[in-house]
């Protein structure tokens, strides 16, 4: 939606109205869409009396002079008032009854909207137009309808009306992205089959995923824990398939994109404060305000997150891996000066704590949700606390009306430390690890009514990862043998890169889609580390044995986008993409040697892509794609007796689709709905794991077959509300099981969740219950079931929030 407001120069995004890109099931009748919200201008605004002077004119217009005469913020979609008038409105009166002049003749109501008014379609005029979507993480603003690329997003209307806390709730309502909690606090997620970790060594550190949180790309510290909040969040996107044209590092698999709301020139505030069982209580709060009218604004949005996992743990010292925190903290300084026509300069800083907990358990029966760090000799169960922060400058400026200047300067500095569960004396590990990226993009902007748009840009960035720690282990009751390891590791990479990504009106429906990256990276791979033990080099895990490496290569990768659109009709447009994916190579000591080094090439993919987007029907949006996957040099990595190592499979593939929609059913009621269809094949890994138990034509770890999505929710003109989501995992191997072994083959699973509750202007009070049926399930799970990750049973609370 276009957003009128008294003091604002205009909506910054086209679009910032609900979606939730998703789509029903196997033969998916899409229901879902746009349910408006309740009662967010005061009454006593409403009936307040204003004097209004406006005469006949397009109503589009009207509506922004209205908007700041009445002073408040008014919302429409533009395709409603499109090529409409108005006979105006003068005199004094309530902006009720301003309004029901401003539309009279035309087929539109007014309504309370979360931020004032919006205006939208009456019943007698048909059903109500969807708000369009624009899609940003293209780099440049797009409306869904001319994005191919596979997306799932969810909009702050989502996250509010479906209370998607963290951003792994966003992915259950989408295809084919999911997020599997494993051991030792990781949160890692999956794009269609492949898992954001990738490389695990911290020397080696590479993910596949990129997280980007308003313009900072995180760390792969920081990817596990730390982007997980969605607090005053305006937009989460999940972009599938390779991103590294315009991503460059770790996005070969995608890219998530996370947009938080910008400061705006009205002031307003919003609170929240949730509490459930298992110890769960949440604070949160957000103010906005000018603090020079029309040219300096400022937003700070803090949240705060505590939750107990309900583990029973053997060992009393051990109840902290059940205690889960989390911290945030962002400001955002607007700045756009009167005196430079053009020129937009947004500041942002972000603090983060994050200490999740862990879901392991162990013994005879998993889901008896126990726990006993001493019960295999010694456990590798660990405490992660991390504390990130994220600093971006933006800095935009409007050449004019088809033309920009983009430059985003960013910092990102994480700080993790790792303990073992603090009952287990056979294994304590004491490590430090400290990641700082800085990042330099520079594009140049196409838009506008031009045959040519897109992007064109220079990068530069550079990651440097260091490592240091300690680990002692009594490897034997009664023998008095120990292992003392003091390792240091640091890993730099260096990346400079120039790209684009263009469309070029053909005419008659047609679009040349094109552009590519060509990014130049130098690894440098260094590791010390001492061993002191009697049993140095035979205990049989790679962890006792010293390492000694200093190795640099460089890596030029030249990565293509070719595609082809047809607008089928005004409202229907069909493309066809192929694009190259990209992840750097790097070097590793050799398992259980100290100094042999084994070259890991760099990974690329070539994906083969058909997209198909609809919005034919006004209360009905949906898209589809069909993918094809070809990997060279696939890097995976084997986890053997704690032995890690990475290698280069041959004649990987996947292929698969992802149906996505929503559609509003009637005018208080909108449903959305998902469905991910995936098939993976492991191609030949030169491995002795993977000789002994052929790893070739298996299925990728953590990618299920199926995963779908379905919800809805209600919202009535009396307050009350209530909404409903459903989502599936078929069954699935766990992390790292890329020998396919049975006993690490995860069960499917239904979760579904509830919420519902009364809203009064604009506080409300909400009941929610995750997990309603009390499912159990498995979300990894060591090899013959020694230890396993498990899902939250149900969880219930209250939610009382407002907004000002």
């Amino acid at each position: 939606m276009f957003s009128f407001t008294a003091g604002v120069r205009g909506a910054h995004r086209l679009g910032a109205a609900s979606f939730k890109a998703s789509i029903l099931a196997t033969m998916l009748v899409w229901s879902t869409g746009y349910a408006a919200p309740q009662a967010a201008l005061a009454q006593s605004v409403s009936q307040e009396q204003k004097t209004f002077d406006i005469a006949a004119q397009p109503l589009a217009e009207a509506i922004t002079a209205f908007g700041l005469q009445a002073g408040v913020q008014i919302s429409v979609n533009p395709a409603l008032v499109a090529d409409t008038r108005t006979d105006g409105v003068s005199g004094t009166m309530t902006v009720e009854v301003g309004l029901a002049a401003l539309l009279a003749g035309t087929d539109l109501v007014w309504r309370r909207d979360d931020s004032g008014i919006a205006i939208v379609q009456g019943v007698s005029g048909g059903p109500i137009v969807l708000p369009t979507l624009t899609i940003v993480g293209e780099k440049i603003e797009r409306s869904y309808l001319d994005t191919q690329t596979s997306v799932g997003v969810a909009t702050a209307d989502d996250i509010d009306r479906y209370k998607l806390d963290e951003l792994s709730d966003t992915f259950n309502t989408m295809a084919n992205v999911r997020h599997y909690p494993s051991s030792q606090a990781n949160k890692g997620m999956q794009i269609r089959g492949v898992s954001a970790d990738g490389v695990s060594e911290p020397e080696n550190s590479a993910p596949t995923i990129s997280v980007i949180i308003d313009g900072v790309a995180q760390s792969s510290e920081a990817l596990r824990r730390g982007s997980r909040g969605t607090w005053d969040m305006e937009q989460v996107e999940v972009l599938r398939g390779p991103q590294s044209t315009l991503y460059g590092p770790n996005a070969m698999a995608g890219a998530i994109v996370m947009e938080s709301q910008d400061p705006t020139y009205d002031w307003e505030a919003a609170t929240k404060g949730v509490y459930g069982n298992d110890e769960r209580h949440d604070g949160a709060i957000m103010v906005n305000g000018p603090l020079m009218e029309d040219q300096v604004a400022i937003r700070i949005a803090a949240e705060s997150r505590n939750h107990y996992k309900d583990i029973d743990q053997a060992t009393e010292a051990d109840s902290a891996l059940n205690e889960d925190q989390y911290r945030s903290i962002r400001g955002k300084l607007l700045i756009e000066p009167r005196r430079i026509d053009g020129l937009s300069v947004t500041l942002m800083a972000n603090d983060i704590f994050d200490k999740p907990s862990t879901s392991t358990v162990n013994g005879d029966d998993h889901f008896a949700r126990q726990y006993n760090s001493l019960s295999s000799g010694f456990s590798t169960e660990e405490l992660r606390k991390m504390n990130a922060n994220n600093y971006s400058a933006e800095v935009v400026y409007d050449i004019d009306d088809s033309l920009s200047l983009t430059s985003v300067t960013t910092f990102h500095d994480a700080s993790l430390t790792i303990e073992t569960a603090p009952g287990n004396t056979a294994f304590i590990r004491d490590d430090k690890r400290r990641d700082e990226n800085f990042s330099q993009d520079l594009r140049l902007n196409l838009e506008g009514d031009s045959a040519l748009t897109g992007t064109i840009g220079l990068y530069a960035a550079r990651q440097d990862k260091a490592s240091y720690g300690t680990i002692f282990i009594g490897l034997g009751a009664g023998l008095g043998v120990t292992v003392d390891v003091h390792s240091d590791a640091r890993n730099t990479i260096d990346t400079t890169a120039i790209y684009s990504d263009l469309r070029y009106d053909l005419g008659s429906g047609f679009s040349l889609i094109g552009g590519g990256r060509i990014q130049r990276d130098t690894v440098s791979n260094f590791i010390d580390r001492d061993v002191t033990s009697l049993a140095a080099n035979t205990a049989g895990f790679d962890i006792t044995f010293a390492k000694d490496m200093d190795e640099k290569r460089t890596d030029v990768a030249l990565l293509p986008k070719l595609g082809l659109a047809y607008d089928v009709t005004d409202n229907q447009v069909v493309g066809l993409t192929v694009t190259r994916g990209y992840r750097q190579g790097f070097s590793q000591v050799v398992e259980e040697t100290v100094n042999d080094i084994r070259e890991v090439a760099p990974e690329y993919v070539w994906t083969t892509e058909l997209s198909w987007r609809d919005e034919s029907v006004r209360n009905l949006t949906w898209g589809a794609n069909v993918f094809y996957n070809s990997y060279q040099d696939q890097q995976v990595t084997i986890s053997n007796n704690n032995i890690l190592s990475s290698f280069n499979a041959e004649g990987s593939y996947s292929y698969g689709a992802e149906l996505e929609g929503r559609a509003t059913v009637m005018e208080e009621f909108s449903t959305f709905g998902a469905l991910g269809l995936l098939k993976t094949r492991l191609g030949e890994v030169n491995a002795s794991t993977c000789a002994s138990a052929s790893c070739e034509g298996n299925d990728f770890p953590e990618a299920p077959a199926i995963t779908a999505s379905l919800g809805g929710a209600w919202d009535s003109d009396t307050g009350l509300f209530a909404a409903a989501d459903i989502n599936y995992s078929s069954e699935f191997y766990s992390n790292s099981a890329l020998t396919n072994d049975d006993t690490q083959r995860l069960n499917d699973f239904f979760l579904t969740n509830v919420r519902a509750g009364y809203r009064y202007g604009s506080v409300r009070l909400m009941a929610y219950v995750d997990n309603l049926f009390d499912k159990e399930y498995q979300t990894s799970s060591a090899l013959n079931q020694t230890s396993a990750s498990i899902g939250d049973g149900r969880t219930f609370g209250l939610q009382l929030d407002a907004k000002f």
